[in-house]
């Protein structure tokens, strides 16, 4: 192993090791200010980022729009519809060892738990602010540097290492649902890696994920601003033209085979 790729692998650790201090740093010192909270789960790691590989992700950013559109939306239906499988399988396997367990999913989504008026910002905010620095974070950084140090290792398992490392910055649900919260991180790590694998086959575009994170997100908190009805529509909306893109990249695939 030479020095460089040594020094790249102890960059990258304390990358990581950053990311889920700032991360967790809200449940240590929660309440103080929400634009506090903001900057330094999101503006400390990216700030670190920026200066170890920022110009790398940039360059790579804007890969292949559209092939990233067509594999994003597609790995998006396909991979929520198997995070919808598995949730159902994981509720109904605590049913039968742990029912009482699902008593805390009655409990407010704690991210979605604002005012119809902070709700209307949160929907741009998604979009311009959480979508982007997530993917920037997550797929930019810890998956995109992930396929550089382990470079001998196979693409689907650094994404799936990738969207645990996502999901586990997520503590909150562990903290408000406890055992019952495994099914909202089957979402987010079939999440993870619907946008992983986007990064991966366009080049290491994430502006596609970004846009398609923050879409995601801003969804929820349209529900809160105007009805949850119209938020479970929109959200519903999103999964069928990904699953119209899903079918439509399996039909090209087996096409081409």
């Amino acid at each position: 192993m030479n020095l460089t790729m040594e020094h790249k692998k102890r960059s990258y650790v304390a990358g990581v090791l950053i990311i889920f201090a700032a991360s967790y740093s809200q449940y240590l010192v929660h309440g103080i200010s929400p634009v506090l909270d903001i900057l330094v789960v999101y503006g400390v790691p990216i700030l670190v980022i920026s200066l170890l590989v920022g110009r790398d992700i940039a360059h790579k950013s804007f890969n292949h729009n559209r092939l990233a559109l067509k594999f994003g939306l597609g790995f998006y239906g396909a991979f929520t519809l198997l995070g919808t499988i598995l949730g159902i399988a994981i509720y109904a396997a605590i049913s039968l060892f742990d029912p009482s367990a699902l008593n805390l999913l009655h409990n407010p989504n704690p991210v979605l738990h604002v005012s119809p008026e902070a709700a209307w910002i949160m929907v741009l905010g998604s979009i311009l602010l959480i979508g982007p620095a997530e993917e920037y974070i997550f797929r930019g950084f810890v998956y995109g540097e992930l396929l550089k140090i382990l470079s001998d290792r196979h693409w689907i398992s650094l994404a799936l290492v990738s969207s645990l490392l996502f999901a586990a910055v997520h503590l909150y649900y562990a903290l408000v649902y406890g055992l019952a919260s495994l099914v909202q991180f089957a979402d987010l790590i079939t999440f993870g890696m619907a946008m992983a694998c986007t990064y991966y086959l366009s080049g290491g575009n994430i502006f596609i994920p970004a846009l398609i994170h923050g879409v995601y997100d801003a969804t929820g908190f349209l529900g809160i601003a105007t009805s949850s009805g119209i938020g479970a529509f929109l959200r519903g909306a999103m999964l069928l033209v990904g699953l119209i893109f899903s079918l439509a990249l399996f039909i090209q695939r087996r096409r081409k085979k």
